[in-house]
């Protein structure tokens, strides 16, 4: 048995960031090294890190938190394997049972989103280490930024990015070459992700609809999806993740992530401002739009641009609302052999990674 542990962004209201991390145990688990099967265990690093709430209004908001964390539980104990560590200080004792440690997907070298905490960067293994389609989120730090990520990333024993532009950061900040492979939802096919689907939620609905699923709040998003039903006549289904979000757009509706996923695949549109959502619409060839995000957090756009830019699908995603609208069937022939084409050299990185890790054993 070859045992890998893993860290991304665990614990998450996050659609994606959960499905993500699932979809990569699920792909790890499947490769043999040497005839040895592998085990993958993801490390709780989010739980492991959270703070206790020092005011009323964060005491207000964890027990949102907590509302919205109960829809994803179920899921979790289902499908996902998450290892046995209760502190930071612990992370040391997996070296003890640990074949290897990956982190990755997710922005987890995104500054503004991992604290700056070292374990991000597997600071803490002694094994043999290596990312797996690791995000940076964006495509410019300042100095004191590339000089924290060149102090965690140089002990590593091999590097893979999710973005072109990720690849230039390792480059830039290393000298050092990196590997482009896919998001880890994009290891898996339609079919596998078929066999996750809850379809419970779309029990009895005959009618056709649009999904619209919104991680950031946007007035011009908005008046897209009600230009967009205005013109099909079909019913609009909301769904975000953040509770900000959810009562600035009127949503109250929380998933459990398979029926989220149901919803999706089930819909006649897509409309979202999600990387895993515009992947998901992808794989499910659904009619979709992907808005861009404005104002501060508008560089996490570059991971939606590179994705579907090199699938030939970049027409799809928009920054305003067009005049005219193209609501006609997408053509994913070329992009289904482009995306197989990546997913195979993506699991061959796996594979090559894992049995490094097996030798060094």
């Amino acid at each position: 048995m070859v045992c890998i542990y893993g860290i991304t962004f665990d614990h998450t209201t996050n659609y994606g960031s959960c499905l993500q991390a699932y979809a990569l145990q699920t792909a790890v688990e499947r490769i043999t090294v040497l005839n040895e099967r592998c085990s993958y265990r993801l490390i709780p690093l989010q739980t492991l890190l959270e703070t206790p709430p020092a005011n009323f209004a964060g005491r207000i908001k964890r027990i949102v938190y907590w509302y919205y964390r109960k829809q994803f539980e179920e899921f979790e104990n289902r499908y996902m394997k998450f290892a046995d560590v209760k502190k930071v200080e612990a992370l040391t004792l997996l070296n003890q049972q640990a074949d290897a440690f990956m982190c990755g997907s997710d922005v987890v070298w995104n500054p503004d989103y991992n604290r700056k905490a070292g374990a991000y960067y597997l600071d803490f293994a002694q094994k043999y280490k290596f990312s797996y389609a690791a995000s940076f989120g964006k495509t410019e730090f300042g100095e004191d930024d590339y000089k924290w990520i060149r102090e965690k990333l140089e002990s590593f024993d091999e590097i893979s990015c999710r973005e072109r532009s990720g690849v230039e950061i390792v480059r830039k900040c290393l000298n050092r070459s990196a590997e482009l492979v896919v998001d880890p939802v994009l290891l898996l096919t339609k079919e596998d992700w078929n066999s996750v689907v809850n379809d419970a939620v779309n029990s009895g609905r005959t009618k056709k609809y649009i999904f619209v699923y919104l991680t950031q709040k946007n007035r011009e998003f908005n008046d897209f999806v009600a230009k967009i039903q205005k013109e099909t006549g079909l019913k609009v289904i909301r769904s975000a993740f953040s509770i900000n979000v959810a009562l600035a757009q009127r949503v109250f509706m929380v998933q459990k992530p398979d029926q989220w996923l149901g919803l999706l695949k089930n819909a006649e549109y897509v409309i979202t401002n999600s990387f895993h959502a515009t992947a998901f619409s992808v794989l499910f060839h659904k009619k979709f739009f992907t808005f861009t995000r404005p104002g501060r957090k508008k560089g996490i756009n570059i991971r939606m641009h590179e994705f579907l830019d090199g699938l030939n699908l970049g027409e799809r995603m928009i920054s305003s609302v067009p005049d005219s609208l193209d609501l006609t069937d997408i053509d994913f022939s070329e992009a289904d052999c482009k995306l197989e084409n990546m997913r195979q050299e993506s699991i061959r990185f796996l594979q090559r990674n894992l049995e490094n890790a097996y030798r060094q054993k």
